[in-house]
């Protein structure tokens, strides 16, 4: 008989640049000496594989009230939905996340309710779940995103072909077997 093993996951908010300002900024601004095109050319390369293109973007959005709407979108059931498209819209198609009109369109075109969601937005309804989620992978030593802490393997910083994830899984599945 063979026996499962389910998988729970949990994406929590995380801020790596709380410091970029509202309006954004430019990433040669941010990262001096960085040239933004090659870092995305390399990324493309990178990320060809996981079948995820990014596009040549030249602003860091604020994320804060995106990884907020992402909270909203999950207490409404369509985290996956919304996390999908935010990705979408800023990595490959190179939209400004940091401003609420972006946010409630990609909420709406997921069936969210974009009225509500704005409400929600301007009175910082998630905020301190951002802030709590952010403080604790500092504490953590979490200064990456994607991370991924996987219970009696440990983290798996940055993303990863899916295959990598099924080897890790596989050993863990052995292990608990043994056990």
């Amino acid at each position: 008989m063979k026996k499962e093993f389910p998988i729970e996951d949990e994406w929590l908010p995380f801020e790596i640049h709380p410091d970029t300002p509202e309006k954004g900024v430019l990433w040669k601004d941010y990262f001096p000496g960085m040239d933004p095109m090659v870092f995305w050319q390399k990324l493309n390369t990178r990320a060809e594989s996981m079948g995820v293109r990014f596009g040549p973007q030249t602003l860091m959005s604020n994320s804060s009230k995106a990884m907020q709407a992402g909270e909203f979108a999950k207490i409404n059931g369509r985290f996956e939905a919304f996390h999908d498209a935010i990705f979408k819209a800023y990595f490959t198609d190179c939209r400004d996340i940091g401003h609420t009109r972006e946010i409630l369109d990609i909420a709406q075109q997921i069936g969210l309710d974009a009225n509500l969601l704005e409400a929600e937005l301007a009175k910082g309804a998630y905020r301190q779940i951002l802030e709590e989620t952010t403080k604790a992978a500092r504490v953590n030593m979490i200064s990456s995103a994607p991370t991924f802490m996987i219970e009696g393997y440990g983290n798996v910083v940055g993303a990863e072909p899916v295959e990598n994830f099924r080897k890790i899984f596989k050993r863990l599945t052995l292990k608990e077997v043994q056990e």
